[in-house]
């Protein structure tokens, strides 16, 4: 256990000595001046317990020279933050013993270093300091003279100044409440107080070191994922604020133009490295379009930056014509993290995509083989990644390699990298000039906003990447060192501030002018990126392994980070393996999914480094982008089931793209009970229109009815799904197998009842008295006579048939006339049989005659008048009567009778008025109805009683014997005098039969 501590309590030490970069350099360089700890510090007031800020506004001078002035001046503004009053305010400048070691510089970097050496006396600046108080500071400190006086240099070198502010918090003692600490190069002694001007000392032996220079300009992504053709979407508008005059990345051109112009010996020696990212931004802001700002509430507004981005797009194409021009990895993306994540692809966009972007915006060359990793840093992963897109250049720190010697003294020079099936060129980065460029280590932390040169509290601040005055002064003095110091003439100095360079244009000004400075005075020549190693030339330099500090793991992009990025990625590669270019409608899929991929990188920028909650908001934004994208891409639901009736019905199904390019895609359904897809229609699917709709069939085949659910996804050519899954209701009337059993059965049912009651039918015609309906006589039987008009019984046939006669002209009677005048009782027909009216031929009876006969009223004919027949009418009225028979008439264009038809047998002529005729009453008293007969319910005529015959007839001799059912029957008729009688309802038709 003793031994797992101790390991433990060795590791932390270890890494806490790697944090603060001691173990960067070598035991010599780590080892403080005598001067360091020769005099004690002077106290200071507990941090935030007394929070005067102090600003500084202006220094001069920034380098030392034997030319420049002889005092050293500097402006800026107190205030006091607090709600205590401070009392006997004062300030000083005081300065540290010249810095002779890597270690000494590094010390002065973290501020730790003993700047008390030389402590000239206070300026007071108010006896009191009243909160929310605000003093102006203006400060003149001789360069050479007394210790109590002045900074009292003697010699050339590198200083650590501290600007000091004391007072006396209420309640305590005298204490140091704010200070600003930063290098102080001296290259010469300018004449002062008498003295004369010393010039630096003479050149070392050899060649001057040659120098280089990477000029990074990028800005933090600020741009939110848009379709193609949208106007450009921020998140704020800072970015049009630093293009606009004044702002920090006009700071940045006007720096360029006024340190390195054309034709001058810095002109070859900056590189610029600038961010695909912010150039693609700027130049889509510039457009007619414009771009749009999403407020803090969500609202969208109108930037105010596309003319500034416009201009400043212009200037840096300018500037960039004729000089070296690298891309960085776009949007700064951390690529060990992409890397480490299985996001070599996304390395590769980064990279040399990224170079194809920039050289496209600014139309000039690009390096397109080559790339700055942020920090300088990269593990093997990620190199083999760089390796395999092509990349043959990398620029690194020198504290990422170890080349089997002394590595960790080295300051530059070119190396060699071996990767998987090819070989890298790796350029050094001075690691302490990179190291004065973006601060001491505490200071990783601080956001990137702009800090206005503000400092808080009473530890001194090191200002560098504060975004304010001194931003570049530690950077000054760190190359300043590098000139003065001993280097060999073959290790290059590259100077490389950090990717996200929060200066100013002043600062960055004096940075490229105090190189000049060291340019021409000899101590440093001018040299391009790289040497040896520019594009297409063969890889020179020592070959070296990689170094990946664990400190740089920790603070890489989160693991949780980054897996969301991979199934982002996934999706989007998804989406365009399924789009087509149709030609001459919607977009490209480079122009649709571009974006969502730049978005990406975005979010796995290294600019979110140590700053979780940030990419984790970076993340969450292109994830919704890309859920949005796949949810364009769909199967509609339709608002109904659908209703499905045939056992293999046709199943629509309307496809959904709401990208702007041509998608091409798959119909997936889910396996369900009862249903089986057989194909598509049409097969293969064309694509789907941008923005558009397809109508396609599912050719499905049913074997069950009810409403069930079918899961609908579209998938890509090779299976991928795409989108969401959409669900569809399907309401089916097929019969299944149970349903065509019971209705197969219900039919044998139904045939065998019906057969059943079709035989019971048939077996019940079959009785006895069905059989006597069947064999009675056809004729119908007369109604029987009344009493009252019964025939005498003396009345002979012979009489009978003249009555006959009298009543119905010349006709014949096939009955025997004994049938009809044979007294006594006759059977009649069986109950239920039906009475058939009067048969054979009639057309010989007159039909005035059987009106008589019937007691029917004589109606005048078609044609003619109760006075006689129309003149003109042919023939008889009474022929256009159709005959009782209902037989048709004779047509009119029916041919003659010929001779051997015999002569035409004319109508009946109507019988002259006399007596009555006969009648056929029913039987009863005084010419009423029978009591005993029963009326028949169906309408049909009574069977007469027992002892009674129906066909007696009696002749009606007075005429005045009628039913009791017709109370008219006595008063005279209309024509002839003859009484009108109604027909009986209950008595039968009268039988005429002619004579055979």
């Amino acid at each position: 256990m003793s031994t797992l501590i101790a390991l433990a309590v060795l590791t932390v030490g270890l890494l806490s000595l790697t944090a603060s970069g001691h173990l960067s350099g070598s035991v010599a360089d780590a080892a403080p001046s005598p001067d360091a700890t020769a005099r004690p510090r002077a106290p200071v007031a507990p941090v935030g317990s007394n929070p005067i800020q102090l600003r500084i506004d202006s220094m001069s001078p920034r380098v030392v020279t034997s030319t420049g002035p002889g005092e050293l001046t500097v402006t800026g503004m107190l205030t006091n933050a607090g709600d205590q009053p401070v009392g006997d305010v004062e300030v000083r400048a005081q300065r540290s013993d010249r810095l002779r070691t890597d270690g000494d510089l590094r010390t002065a970097l973290s501020g730790d270093a003993a700047d008390d050496a030389i402590t000239p006396s206070f300026t007071r600046l108010a006896d009191e300091l009243a909160p929310g108080q605000q003093v102006p500071i203006e400060l003149t400190v001789p360069l050479r003279g007394t210790e109590t006086a002045s900074l009292a240099l003697q010699r050339t070198g590198i200083y650590d100044l501290l600007i000091n502010v004391n007072g006396v918090p209420a309640g305590g003692d005298q204490a140091r409440l704010a200070g600003v600490h930063a290098l102080l190069p001296v290259l010469g002694l300018p004449a002062v107080g008498g003295r004369a001007a010393e010039t630096t000392p003479a050149e070392p032996a050899g060649a001057a070191q040659p120098v280089s220079v990477l000029y990074p300009i990028a800005d933090q992504p600020r741009r939110l994922p848009t379709g193609p053709a949208e106007p450009v979407l921020l998140g704020d508008d800072q970015l049009g604020t630093d293009l606009a005059k004044g702002g920090r990345l006009d700071g940045l051109l006007d720096a360029l133009e006024a340190g390195a112009p054309a034709g001058s010996p810095m002109h070859q020696a900056v590189c610029l490295a600038i961010d695909p990212d912010l150039l693609r931004t700027v130049s889509d802001m510039a457009g007619p379009n414009g771009y749009r700002v999403r407020g803090p509430n969500g609202a969208e507004v109108d930037g105010r930056g596309a003319t500034a981005a416009n201009t400043w797009l212009n200037r840096l194409r300018t500037d960039a014509a004729g000089r070296c021009v690298m891309a960085l990895p776009y949007a700064d993306a951390d690529i060990v993290a992409l890397s480490r994540a299985g996001l070599g692809d996304m390395t590769a966009y980064a990279t040399r995509g990224g170079a194809r972007i920039v050289a496209d915006v600014l139309r000039t060359q690009v390096r397109t083989d080559a790339t700055w990793p942020a920090d300088g840093l990269l593990d093997e992963r990620s190199l083999t990644d760089f390796a395999r897109a092509g990349g043959r250049t990398v620029v690194l720190s020198a504290d990422a390699v170890s080349s089997g010697k002394a590595a960790r003294g080295a300051t530059g020079g070119t190396v060699r990298l071996s990767a998987p099936g090819s070989t890298t060129v790796g350029l050094l980065t001075d690691p302490l000039v990179s190291l004065a460029a973006s601060g001491p280590p505490s200071s990783e932390d601080r956001t990137l906003t702009s800090r206005l040169s503000s400092v808080t509290g009473s530890d001194p601040v090191n200002p560098t990447g504060s975004g304010g005055t001194l931003s570049d002064q530690n950077t000054i003095g760190a190359v300043a060192y590098r000139a003065l110091g001993t280097a060999s003439a073959s290790t290059p100095l590259l100077v490389a501030p950090p990717h996200q360079w929060h200066t100013t244009g002043a600062d960055a000004k004096e940075l490229l002018g105090s190189i000049a400075t060291l340019v021409t005075s000899g101590r440093l020549v001018a040299a391009p990126l790289g040497g040896a190693a520019t594009e297409g030339a063969e890889p020179a330099g020592t070959a070296a392994s990689l170094v990946y500090p664990l400190r740089a793991g920790a603070r890489e992009v989160p693991t949780s980070v980054t897996t969301r990025l991979r199934d982002d990625r996934n999706a989007t590669e998804q989406l365009r393996a399924a789009a087509v270019a149709l030609p001459g409608v919607g977009s490209t899929p480079d122009q649709v999914f571009n974006p969502v991929t730049e978005g990406i990188l975005r979010a796995g920028s290294a600019v979110w480094r140590g700053r979780g909650e940030l990419s984790e908001a970076a993340t969450k934004v292109i994830t919704d982008r890309v859920r949005l994208l796949r949810s364009l891409v769909r199967v509609l639901e339709p608002p109904s089931p659908y209703a499905l009736g045939d056992k293999e019905a046709p199943l629509p199904i309307t496809l959904s793209n709401g990208l702007p390019v041509g998608m091409q895609v798959r119909v997936q359904l889910s396996d369900t009970p009862g249903l089986r897809i057989a194909s598509m229609t049409p097969d293969p699917l064309p694509p789907i229109p941008p923005m558009g709709r397809l109508q396609v069939k599912a050719n499905a085949q049913l074997n069950k009815s009810g409403t069930f659910s079918v899961e609908a996804r579209l998938t890509t050519r090779n299976g991928v799904v795409l989108g969401t899954p959409s669900r569809l209701q399907l309401r089916s009337t097929v019969y299944g197998t149970v349903t065509l059993w019971l209705t197969g059965i219900a039919f044998v049912l139904l045939v065998v009842l019906a057969m059943r009651r079709i035989i019971r039918r048939i077996r019940g015609g079959n009785s006895e008295e069905d059989r006597r309906a069947r064999t009675a006589p056809s004729e119908p039987t007369p109604a029987e006579p009344t009493p009252a008009e019964a025939t005498p019984a003396e009345a002979t046939p012979a009489e009978a048939v003249a009555s006959a006669r009298s009543m119905s002209g010349p006709a014949t009677i096939s009955t025997p006339i004994s049938a009809v005048a044979e007294p006594g009782p006759q059977p009649g027909p069986p109950r239920g049989a039906r009475i058939r009216g009067p048969v054979g031929p009639a057309r010989s009876i007159n039909p005035v005659a059987r009106n008589n006969l019937l007691g029917y009223p004589n109606q005048p004919p078609r044609g003619s008048t109760p006075q006689g027949p129309v003149r003109g009418l042919p023939g008889n009225p009474a022929q256009n009567v159709p005959p009782p028979t209902g037989r048709p008439p004779r047509a009119q264009n029916q041919p003659p009778r010929s001779p051997a038809q015999g002569p035409v047998r004319s109508p009946m002529p109507p019988p002259p008025a006399g007596p009555a005729r006969p009648r056929r009453v029913a039987p009863g008293a005084n010419g009423q109805q029978d009591p005993n007969r029963q009326p028949n319910p169906n309408g049909r005529p009574p069977a007469p009683p027992a002892g009674e015959n129906r066909a007696t007839e009696r002749p009606d001799t007075t005429g005045a014997a009628q039913a009791p059912d017709r109370p008219d029957t006595d008063q005279p008729a209309q024509q002839g005098g003859k009484p009108r009688a109604r027909r009986n309802p209950e008595k039968t038709m009268p039988v005429h039969r002619t004579r055979q």
